[in-house]
């Protein structure tokens, strides 16, 4: 009975320390780690208009998307467009009440002709440490002024350094009495100057590092308010020159109103604007496109990557 009881001990300790192992590894994926990376433009975030509401419907808005992100999955690594502030940033984090999900970064981006911050930010939330974060305008060029800026930060995810950016170009929007085929080109110019400096910044970071260590791997994401498969779009280089410097299209192949981060309103067909663009990392799951929800025009984005090491093109 005595040696009956010990190998039943035995075979639970084993089956114990398997399911440990498991566990412990269910992060890992070919000798990288896991991370889940969403996208989403909250649209005016907390307000969801172009001014402040009331505390009180600003914490219910707060309240109410605080539950649906419990709900669908706090990510570990998320971009979030049109947020007003650090402030707001801190509230939503403790509303999710996840004590290793926090905001690195939150942007500071005035209005040019007013001089006033606006409440439209870029914020980058981790699970992981920063090791540097920061924010940055985009730089004029002859006529051409890009609005608002990127926000940035180097993440030590379990030893690897992935340096993200988060943006929102240049919308499309062209104010009544302007010459709409010269605007629309204007447009386009900010979003293409942007997408020049950014991946200055990226090569930068890539011939530089940080603190001795090297970067290879990076992230690019957010609301682009371009598009891959429009013809309106088709000459456009902002999200083609990121193509050719052998970044990834997490959610290539993706096609069709299902997949839309914009779907069709009274005013617009659905497009896609929203991408996350990744290189020096691999894929370890499928990319989805989260339901339509009140909270926001945009449907959020995801996609799991994966640490594990891959050669760095040259570009």
């Amino acid at each position: 009975m005595k040696t009956f009881r010990k190998i039943a001990l035995f075979a639970l300790l084993f089956v114990i320390a398997v399911a440990w192992e498991l566990l412990s590894g269910q992060n890992a994926h070919a000798g990288g780690t896991d991370f889940e990376v969403a996208c989403w433009n909250m649209r005016w975030f907390p307000s969801g208009y172009m001014e402040k509401q009331t505390p009180k419907f600003e914490a219910r808005r707060m309240t109410l998307t605080a539950r649906l992100m419990r709900r669908q999955g706090i990510p570990d690594v998320f971009f979030a467009q049109e947020i007003r502030s650090m402030e707001v940033c801190n509230t939503l984090a403790k509303n999710l009440q996840d004590p290793n999900f926090r905001p690195v970064v939150c942007s500071e981006f005035i209005y040019p002709e007013t001089n006033e911050v606006s409440l439209q930010q870029l914020a980058i939330f981790s699970r992981y440490p920063a090791v540097e974060a920061g924010f940055e305008r985009w730089n004029a060029a002859d006529f051409v002024f890009p609005p608002r800026g990127y926000a940035y930060a180097i993440l030590d995810i379990d030893g690897s350094l992935v340096a993200c950016f988060n943006v929102h170009l240049k919308s499309n929007y062209i104010p009544d009495g302007l010459n709409k085929a010269q605007q629309t080109v204007l447009n386009r110019l900010k979003r293409e100057l942007s997408s020049q400096q950014l991946l200055a910044k990226v090569e930068a970071f890539r011939k530089e590092g940080i603190n001795g260590r090297s970067i290879t791997r990076f992230i690019i994401a957010g609301d682009f308010n371009t598009a891959l498969n429009e013809d309106r779009f088709a000459t456009e280089t902002t999200l083609r020159s990121l193509l050719a410097a052998n970044f990834i299209h997490a959610h290539e192949g993706l096609e069709g109103e299902a997949y839309a981060t914009l779907p069709t309103s009274k005013y617009y067909p659905f497009t896609t604007f929203d991408f996350i663009f990744f290189r020096g990392l691999q894929r370890a799951g499928d990319p989805s496109v989260l339901p339509a929800v009140w909270i926001s025009d945009h449907r959020e984005i995801r996609i799991t990557l994966n640490t594990v090491d891959s050669d760095e093109p040259e570009v």
